[in-house]
Parts: structure tokens; sequence; C-alpha cells
């Protein structure tokens, strides 16, 4: 497999397109394998690598046609700054591992879930005691983890929309749980995003697997009935009685994710039984419906993760006490009426609307009745300080935001231990007090 990569990338003028976690790993490999290679970075940000020609600023999207092959990194946006011949010779160290892997690959993508189901696979498969490795836009970049593979060792990845956009490539068995609104930001139109998630099964032959779930709003039924690989579908085919399933996982939601993992498990031999029994073993990644504790009697979840309203939604229904919800984030433009429809119906009673989608919610609110209170916060503190005030005890206090963080935060991880930051930090200040 390696060899396949450097024969590839041998005797061609190599632009690492983005010098962020995806870019490092590349040129790792690159100066391991091909110490000579004429390689070169861009990036909008300043970078500095001895040795090497360093394209920054403003047009570093420029110089992309000097070069005979182009790695690019999932945080760099194209949209529509290259042309057809450019864009042609763009590739990513997701498309490379996939074109020339020859281990069985597990690919997971999804507007939501993604990162829970890529993890419940691999615990499935570790828990029984077959060769596994986490990789992918989870664990490590995929060209990192070349060496660690056995024959027999099974890659699961973890794949976002970004990192499928250019692949020319697709896992042995692909995963495609649901496709909603998300991440429009990045692409130059909102079906640009969704041909992007498609894009997992797009190479896939006949010997190959695609397990799907909510993706209809996007794909149509003939569309996937007329492909040609084996075909599982979470909602229709029985895969297992949900009454079976043990799980610390919050939400029916989760079901649908816990039938995708036992389902690809057992395609590669695991029994039924093997896999329920891992996955009552299986505990929740940090900030998706991650309950932080129960403080002044008022029990604090977390789920920063929720960007879309679809995952809110879910969020209040797996959590059927919530009496105050933290609301809002980056304003991509994001029609919410379907979440606010929800919301007049649910017994939701306080909700703290946080910059900078406050306004686009209170027009929506606006245009119907709705029996609770609506409160502008500025920011997670104040939102946080005023739940414990208003949060009738015994219920709960959910974050869900339904919208990006990129105004405030980081990302949505740095958003999550924000909040749990200040959960304990107020609730120690009362009970000091």
């Amino acid at each position: 497999m390696k060899q396949d990569i450097v024969t590839f990338l041998r005797d061609k003028r190599i632009l690492i397109l983005g010098y962020g976690r995806e870019g490092q790993s590349a040129l790792r490999f690159i100066q391991a394998n091909l110490p000579d290679a004429n390689v070169a970075i861009a990036d909008q940000n300043p970078v500095t690598v001895d040795n090497l020609t360093c394209f920054c600023g403003p047009d570093y999207l420029s110089h992309c046609a000097d070069y005979d092959l182009i790695i690019k990194s999932p945080g760099v946006a194209i949209k529509d700054a290259l042309d057809s011949a450019t864009r042609a010779k763009i590739t990513s160290s997701t498309d490379l591992f996939l074109r020339f892997c020859r281990n069985l690959t597990v690919g997971v993508t999804a507007t939501k879930g993604k990162s829970t189901t890529a993890s419940l696979i691999h615990h499935i498969l570790t828990a029984n005691h077959q060769s596994s490795i986490l990789a992918g836009n989870i664990g490590k970049p995929c060209l990192d983890i070349i060496d660690d593979l056995a024959h027999d060792t099974i890659v699961v990845l973890e794949i976002s929309g970004h990192q499928l956009e250019f692949i020319q490539a697709s896992p042995h068995v692909a995963i495609l749980l649901n496709l909603y609104e998300e991440h429009f930001d990045h692409f130059a139109q909102p079906a640009d995003y969704f041909t992007a998630k498609k894009q997992i099964y797009r190479y896939q032959n006949a010997d190959d697997l695609l397990i799907y779930g909510d993706i209809f709003q996007h794909a149509t039924h003939e569309e996937i009935d007329r492909l040609p690989m084996h075909k599982i579908d979470l909602y229709h085919d029985h895969i297992v009685d949900f009454d079976k399933i043990k799980t610390s996982l919050i939400g029916a939601h989760y079901r649908y994710d816990i039938c995708a993992a036992i389902a690809a498990c057992e395609h590669f031999g695991l029994s039924e039984t093997a896999c329920l029994d891992a996955v009552a073993t299986f505990h929740g990644l940090p900030h998706r419906l991650e309950y932080i504790g129960t403080f002044q009697g008022i029990k604090f979840y977390n789920d920063s993760i929720a960007t879309a309203q679809e995952a809110t939604i879910g969020a209040l229904k797996a959590i059927p006490d919530v009496d105050t919800l933290i609301l809002g984030g980056m304003n991509r433009g994001i029609d919410y009426h379907p979440l606010v429809n929800y919301l007049r119906q649910h017994p939701v009673t306080h909700i703290f609307l946080l910059p900078d989608t406050n306004e686009a919610l209170r027009k929506i609110f606006a245009e119907a009745p709705y029996a609770g209170t609506l409160t502008d916060v500025a920011n997670l503190q104040t939102a946080v300080q005023q739940s414990f005030v208003v949060t009738q005890n015994g219920h709960s206090c959910l974050l869900s935001p339904s919208a990006p963080s990129y105004n405030q935060y980081k990302n949505f991880e740095e958003r999550g231990e924000d909040f749990r930051k200040q959960v304990a930090t107020y609730a120690k200040k009362n009970t000091d007090e």
C-alpha cells in the first residue's frame, strides 16, 4: 500500500494545500518516503517550514495551477475559485488512502452521528479481538496509520463532507446515516454539500456494502435502488430488535447508529450477540447529549455537537423534562421554521438565545404564539447563570445550539468545554456562598 502511494506521488510537483492536521501528515509522509520530492505548501495563514516554499496570504490559491498534484486539506474551501483543469489535480489523504489501501475499510459519514457510529464500530471490533484502527476525521490522519496496519486490520474511517468532496474511491463498507442542512459555508451551493456526502458510495462495486438511513430528502429511492453494491436500509431492513439493545446512549436516534454499527460488524463475521454485548460496554463521546451532572436540583446536558436543528429536535425528544434550552450560534442563513414549530409544541419553558442567530429565531417565534420565554444572552456564562435561576427543580437544562460555534469559539468542543466550566463554576460559587 505505502509503495503504491509513493509510486503515484513520485516525480510529481506537489502542492500541499492547507497546513493543518492533514497537511502536516501529508508532508510527514512525503518527507519520510520521498525525501527529494518537489513539494510546496499553500495556506491562507502564515506558515514557515524549513527548506520549503510556502505560499501564504489571501492569494494562496493562485499557485495551484503551477503544480501537477494538489493534496488538499479538508479545511480549505475551494468553492468556485479554481477552474476544472486545476480541480482535476486535487487529491487528499483520504483519497490516497481509499485508492491504494488493500485492507478492509469502513467509511462512516453523516450530518450527525458519524463520530459516534465510527467509534462504536471500532469498539465492537476491538472488544471481539478483531484488529481495528480508527482514523480519518476522528483518530489519526489516514497517512499516519499506514505503518500500523496488519494484513487483517479493519480500518474504520470517519469521513466528513469536506474530506469526501474530491475522492475518487469509496470504502468497502460505506455508511451514510443522514443528510441535513449543514456546512453550507464551505461549499459554493447547498447541493454541493449533499453531492460530496454521496461520494462515499459513488465508486463502490457489486462486492461492497452500503448502509444508509435518513437520506431521501437529497437522494431518491430510484437512485439508491439502481446502485450495484449490496444495500441495507436502516429504517426498513431488519437488523436487530430494538428491545435487545442495552446502551448508555440517550435518545431513540442512537438506535439507528447502533444498528448501522452492528450491520457493519456482522458483515465482517461477528454475531449479533457479540455485537450487542460490546454495545452495552460503549460509552458516548463528549459533547453529544452528555450528562454533566445534577447541580442544585437541575440536570445539565451538553449537546454542543448539535449544530443542525434536526439534532436539537432529537435531543429534546431524548430528554423529555427539558425546562431550559440554550440555543444559537453562528448564523448561516438556515431556515429555522421546523425547529421553532417543534418548540411551540414542546414544554420547554425558557429559551436563551445566543448570538448571531438570535434575531432570526426571534422573527420566526413572533409569527405565532409561543407560551415560553425568550431571552437574548451575550454568551454562555450569562445563559448558565440565568439557567440556575429559572430552571425548575428536578428538570433539565440543555445546551443544544442548532448552530456552529465559530462566531465565539474555535469549534464545538471548545464551546462544550466552556459550558461544562460555567456550570461547574457557578454551582461551586453558589455552594461556597
